[in-house]
């Protein structure tokens, strides 16, 4: 019984996959997307591109 728990618990968080959050990190201090920092805008991908 404990195997088919498992299973159940295993397929139910591969078919609902949480949306990845990706911080963009500057000098080793994790930002949340949107953040301007330096002239830079942390993007959602993770990434900092240049303000606009």
């Amino acid at each position: 019984m404990k195997l088919i728990n498992v299973i159940i618990l295993f397929s139910i968080t591969i078919g609902f996959p949480t949306p990845a959050k990706a911080d963009c990190i500057y000098n080793g201090t994790p930002y949340p997307t949107g953040t301007e920092v330096s002239g830079l805008v942390c993007q959602p991908d993770g990434t900092w591109q240049p303000k606009q």
